[in-house]
């Protein structure tokens, strides 16, 4: 059974029974066959209501197809629950949700218990029906809630007491608020010594798939470039011109320890990260990212690696908002070793970290082949601001 059952006042209904029993014999002995008819007409509601309440919700479904919705905070999303009912019907339950306080209903009454959120929705559902129940839901903060509890209360029909179904499998349904995204000046540091997909007419790499023009031939031109119909019209050799293209990709490097704890500003850090993503996603810049939270794979720390695109961007904003206090860091020093030994550099490496120091030596080395801009936070009239720190000071 994918249902615990608890049975509440049961017992009531048992006393119940035994005395319409009794008072049934006493009206047959004592020939009152009107007040027996009246206590056998209420004996045989309460027996039916006692075999109701034996197989009510045992022929009670739950899709538990696995699914999860993304929005921003302040956007807006449901928890779409659909159940199929082949058994008895059930009138007047309750259905009690819990889940992580990420995200809060919108409309139904809940009560809030540390950091889950409890919704009681009334619930009604007939024999051989099937029924999707909405709950409306307003993205908090940044973070995965998932559904922790599915409880149906279903009353008695007569009298006090109910039966109350647990769902015992784990739920598989999520929701995701991605962090706050803020707009960005224009970024872009293409490198005219690799080739990439940026149109840059310094670079000395030309994208042969993408002619733009023709101009005369010269003779160190190669001679597949040479544009056979454009030659035939203007009588002499034309070759073509080709969109010259650089690289500009970009890895986002993010310290998230300080000492033996997480860092105190991570929203904040985790929220500027995101806003270059989706910047570098509207302007079709690849861009990889690297923190020093211990994962398993080919890399001992979180690495998305570099690509663009919808699904890019959404992987990113998946492991941004799946960040939290409670992860297993490594030493940062430790991530940027092997980072310098493994992976190879873009053309921009953006690192967000409190310790200058620490990364200086690995500074200085990757400036000479790529562009190097180093955040962190420094103290302004008491309070904290993000300040980009000057690499010439290394």
């Amino acid at each position: 059974m994918i249902w615990n059952r608890q049975y509440n006042g049961t017992m009531q209904t048992i006393w119940v029974l035994r005395f319409i029993g009794l008072f049934l014999m006493m009206s047959l002995i004592l020939t009152q066959y009107i007040a027996a008819g009246v206590f056998g007409f209420l004996g045989t509601i309460a027996i039916l209501q006692t075999i109701y309440f034996k197989k009510v919700g045992q022929t009670l479904t739950f899709n538990n197809d696995k699914t999860r919705g993304r929005m921003l905070q302040g956007g807006h999303s449901v928890w779409e629950l659909t159940f199929e009912n082949k058994g008895f019907p059930i009138w007047n339950g309750q259905l009690y949700l819990k889940f992580q306080d990420v995200v809060f209903p919108r409309y139904h009454k809940n009560v809030n218990h540390s950091d889950l959120i409890e919704v009681i929705i009334p619930f009604t559902i007939g024999t051989n029906e099937k029924i999707t129940v909405q709950v409306p839901i307003e993205g908090k903060k940044r973070g995965l809630s998932s559904l922790k509890q599915l409880e149906l209360t279903i009353p008695h029909l007569y009298g006090e007491g109910a039966v109350v179904l647990f769902y015992k499998p784990l739920i598989l349904k999520e929701q995701m608020v991605y962090p706050s995204i803020h707009k960005l000046m224009d970024f872009r540091y293409p490198s005219a010594l690799k080739p990439g997909a940026y149109e840059y007419k310094h670079s000395i790499f030309q994208d042969v798939f993408s002619p733009v023009g023709t101009r005369d031939y010269l003779q160190s031109d190669q001679f597949h470039h040479i544009h056979w119909k454009a030659s035939a019209r203007m009588q002499k050799f034309q070759t073509k011109v080709f969109t010259q293209v650089a690289n500009e990709s970009v890895m986002l490097i993010l310290n998230v320890a300080h000492h033996y704890s997480i860092i105190a500003d991570l929203e904040e850090k985790i929220e500027t990260i995101a806003s270059y993503a989706d910047y570098f996603y509207r302007e079709g810049i690849p861009y990889s990212l690297a923190v020093n939270v211990r994962s398993l794979g080919r890399s001992p720390y979180l690495f998305l690696p570099t690509g663009d695109g919808q699904v890019h961007r959404q992987k990113m904003m998946d492991i941004l908002s799946i960040l939290s206090k409670n992860d297993l860091t490594m030493p940062f020093k430790q991530m940027m070793i092997h980072m310098d030994m493994h992976e190879n550099l873009p053309m921009v490496v953006i690192i967000f970290t409190h310790d200058y120091e620490e990364v200086a030596p690995f500074v200085t080395k990757w400036r000479l082949q790529a562009h190097v801009d180093l955040y962190g936070l420094t103290e302004v009239g008491g309070g904290q601001k993000w300040k980009k720190r000057a690499l010439q000071n290394y």
